[in-house]
């Protein structure tokens, strides 16, 4: 397949400037994988020859070609039927294709003699096929003949020039017409920039970068493939898994992996394995990988082992396997392996290995060298298997069990759980599922577990279960189930707890030493390594302000890292990871990431929380900056003037009003929020909007609007009493008088806190500066990571005309293109081979590649080279 967007080609231009760039095309042979155009791209030289007035014989062989046909003549003579009124033939050609149609027999393959006399009749068959010039016959899937050399020979002796499309495997093959061709074009996979073209043909829009990565972490070697990359878009399309939010497709249910579609080639070719070959696919695909040492227990018999052995290296041969250590081979395509385990539903794989395992358990004796096999199939087949106490000690034993944080240690874990005998093991192993759980941010895993394991726990047992409820709830934006909750509530501790996700859901909000007097006590019980917190400390973790603005904004991450220590770490999805990524790019000034991460709040399934209207406004406020009025209109406008974000919303609309340069319009907008009674519990958002008011006041130059602003701030401080009121009340003070003293106090202030609104005192203090200079570079500074072109437009021109500032240059345009897609690989969990494969480069030119991105990136491991910020994408997506 060749894509096509707006008449236009997507990729394979090269390739077919290669063939029809310079007049008649020459003999060539186009070869690639399955999927990868070669149908797509003979179409395009055709239609190209044709629109020359070059005669063309386009002759595509079908899968079921008979047997007996070694050169494919049927498919030949179909074609030159069809196509006969395209040629200026010889009177003589009706006789030609007579005797070829006489010949091409079963009878006539019989004998050497019979067979010679087909190919001298269809010789002179394609010498009157055309009289006036040559013939460019084009050959689709020709390795679908026996005997592809002699099928083309006519065709050369005639004069006519053959272009042929060939098959070739995932793992490459040897060319069957070596030195028949000129030349062979082999079809390269896509580029990175032409398979998101393709996703969003499919997707009809702008397709999240969150999605492209799934799809492609899916797809594996495949990616760049246009038929694997259209399919897979468009099957997630037909199942309802794409969700557009402004045009943007974003993917449902990322946890759930992405499967290629049932009528891939791939899954196709599996049949001619029967039912051993998915069984050992399903394996590669897991966790581990397929030992060939298993081979023997996964089939049961010697002579299917055999036969097994024999699909192993077959598939290998066809790239779809590939040997990862010397006893191991692995699927190369994840997609492949969720789609058959869809085929066999949710227990499919833990019968697989529950029948393993009990032929291992079986046996006479287990020797020590398959204690780690039987640890690893007894924990890949969970519940399936039923509990037996005697294999908790096969589970101890087994060294892939004391691996710390492997990819395999959860269903470990859970399989020692499960086959624990006594109480007291199952009690501690349930402790120590529930601390792993955390510190790999599986909630999904923690809900299911709980709900299980809170069936027959001792009351002991249950509020440490309550711990990894509420914060698979937190997460997962779901709150903890009724029935749930009456099973936990067994003490005072667990209701404490289990009232904090009840409080969060009802859209309180929840103070840091709320979270630290109902997590600690019980998080201390299973970490004994946790920070003892209490409301003296809660200062000194504020890393400037952090903890106290994330709880005022609704973003639970942080006070969830000071509570929980260096176990907890933020979880790559759900709500909850989703807002906590928003409010980081918006501090941090990676407006474009944080824009996205808004936008993919709302395909979140889970119950509204605030968080929302805080995410909305957000991306309202960073439009405005960017110039985007109506789409930041847009987004205050899902957010209602009642909302219990009243000074946060005012503080947005006073700054769509500033930057339509209506600053009369906006310090109304804002006054009209302290005018309403009562006042609101918005702290944050009434310091930003007082702030806002403020230095709106100085620009007008209304001595009236400063004497009001200074009331409003006095009143609602006296109203607070609060820390953030005082720090409020003394930058308004700063900036409304303008007294240098007090601009540098608010300064301090505002700093030690780390608001965003510093901007705003730089350019009143450059007024009243002998030295005004570095307060408006400082302004640009500040101003110029968020992307916000207002305020450094304004900077500019109040510069001195010799003030040059400094112009940075994006991490992107520091990096090659093959340094972008080795990054880009790395991020994806590809090995050096893998890459080196991909980039068509050896091993040890892209070890150097990584040394270089390496110091880039200033990090000395390849999962920080992944995690880094290095070239992260900067595409704005709007509301």
């Amino acid at each position: 397949m060749m894509a096509r967007q707006r008449g236009g080609l997507i990729g394979r231009r090269k390739e077919l400037d290669a063939l029809v760039g310079q007049g008649h095309p020459g003999p060539a042979l186009v070869r690639g994988i399955p999927g990868s155009g070669k149908t797509a791209l003979l179409q395009n030289v055709r239609r190209v020859l044709m629109d020359r007035a070059a005669p063309v014989l386009d002759v595509s062989f079908p899968s079921n070609v008979p047997a007996w046909d070694l050169f494919g003549f049927r498919a030949v003579l179909q074609a030159v039927r069809e196509q006969y009124d395209l040629f200026d033939t010889d009177l003589r050609l009706p006789d030609s294709i007579d005797d070829v149609t006489r010949l091409c027999t079963e009878d006539g393959y019989a004998d050497r003699w019979t067979r010679f006399c087909l190919l001298h009749a269809m010789s002179t068959l394609f010498t009157r096929l055309n009289t006036t010039a040559p013939v460019a016959v084009l050959l689709d899937d020709l390795h679908r003949l026996t005997t592809p050399m002699l099928a083309v020979a006519p065709m050369h002796r005639a004069g006519h020039a053959v272009i042929a499309s060939s098959r070739m495997t995932l793992a490459g093959t040897v060319d069957l017409l070596d030195g028949a061709f000129l030349q062979t074009i082999e079809l390269e996979p896509l580029s990175s920039e032409e398979s998101v073209g393709l996703l969003r043909r499919v997707a009809r829009g702008r397709v999240a970068p969150a999605t492209v990565q799934a799809v492609r972490e899916a797809l594996g070697p495949l990616w760049g493939n246009p038929a694997a990359v259209v399919a897979t878009m468009t099957d997630l399309r037909d199942r309802g898994r794409l969700k557009a939010v402004d045009g943007v497709a974003y993917l449902q249910n990322p946890q759930t992996p992405v499967a290629l579609p049932a009528a891939h080639p791939i899954l196709a070719e599996l049949a001619r394995f029967g039912a051993i070959g998915k069984q050992l696919l399903l394996l590669a695909a897991g966790p581990n990988g397929l030992s060939v040492d298993d081979l023997p227990f996964v089939t049961g018999g010697e002579e299917e082992t055999k036969v097994a052995g024999q699909a192993v290296d077959a598939l290998i041969r066809d790239g779809i396997l590939e040997c990862e250590a010397a006893d191991t081979v692995r699927c190369r395509v994840p997609g492949v392996g969720a789609a058959l385990a869809e085929e066999v539903g949710l227990r499919g794989p833990g019968r697989l290995h529950r029948e393993i395992a009990e032929r291992l358990w079986n046996r006479s004796g287990v020797s020590q060298s398959h204690l780690d096999t039987l640890a690893r199939h007894v924990a890949l087949a969970g519940r399936e298997l039923p509990s037996r106490p005697e294999l908790s000690s096969v589970l101890e034993e087994a060294e892939s069990l004391q691996a710390v944080d492997a990819p395999t240690r959860t269903r470990h874990l859970y399989a020692a759980w499960w086959h624990a005998g006594q109480e007291t093991d199952r009690s501690a192993r349930q402790t120590e599922i529930v601390r792993h759980l955390v510190r790999v941010a599986d909630y999904s895993t923690m809900a299911e577990f709980v709900a299980e394991a809170s069936d027959d726990a001792p009351d002991a047992a249950r509020a440490e279960l309550a711990v990894g409820a509420v914060l698979a709830a937190l997460h997962l934006g779901r709150p903890v189930p009724g029935g749930l909750c009456d099973r936990l509530s067994r003490s005072d501790a667990a209701r404490a707890v289990l009232g904090l996700a009840e409080r969060w859901f009802a859209g309180d909000r929840l103070e840091p030493h709320d979270v630290s007097a109902c997590l600690t006590p019980l998080w201390r019980q299973i970490c004994i390594a946790a920070p003892q917190l209490s409301r003296r400390t809660w200062p000194s973790l504020r890393c400037g302000g952090l903890v106290a603005d994330a709880t005022a904004m609704g973003d639970l991450a942080p006070v969830l890292r000071a509570v929980l220590g260096s176990d907890y770490r933020v979880p790559s999805s759900g709500p909850l990871s989703v807002y906590h990524r928003a409010c980081t790019g918006y501090a941090e000034g990676r407006w474009a990431d944080a824009l996205g991460a808004v936008e993919e709040l709302g395909t979140q399934d889970a119950v509204d929380t605030p968080f929302r209207e805080h995410a909305r406004l957000l991306a309202a406020e960073m439009c405005g900056w960017q110039s985007d009025g109506r789409r930041a209109s847009e987004w205050l406008a899902t957010v209602p003037r009642s909302s219990h974000l009243r000074y946060l919303r005012a503080w947005v609309e006073a700054g769509l009003h500033h930057h339509a340069g209506e600053n009369e319009e906006a310090f109304e907008a804002g006054l009209r929020a302290f005018r309403a009674r009562p006042f609101s519990y918005d702290d944050l958002g009434a310091s930003w909007l007082l702030t806002r008011l403020a230095w709106l006041a100085g620009v007008t130059e209304k001595t009236g609007m400063r004497r009001i602003v200074v009331d409003v701030a006095e009143t609602y401080h006296e109203f607070r009493l609060s820390a953030r009121s005082f720090g409020a009340l003394a930058l308004v003070r700063g900036l409304v008088e303008g007294a240098g003293t007090r601009i540098h106090a608010a300064e301090r202030l505002v700093s030690k806190r780390g608001d965003h609104e510093l901007v705003l005192l730089n350019e009143p203090a450059a007024q009243l500066s002998t030295l005004p200079r570095g307060w408006l570079r400082d302004a640009a500074e500040h101003s110029r990571p968020r992307g916000a072109a207002r305020p450094v437009g304004k900077t500019r021109e109040a510069m001195n005309p010799g003030a040059r500032m400094a112009v940075e240059r994006s991490e992107a345009e520091m990096l090659s293109d093959t340094e972008l897609e080795i990054l880009q690989l790395i991020r994806t969990g590809q090995t050096n081979r893998q890459i080196a494969r991909v980039v068509r480069l050896s091993e040890k030119t892209v070890e150097k590649h990584l040394s270089r991105l390496f110091l880039k990136a200033g990090c000395r491991t390849r999962y920080g080279l992944a995690t880094s910020a290095l070239a992260r994408p900067r595409d704005v997506i709007g509301a």
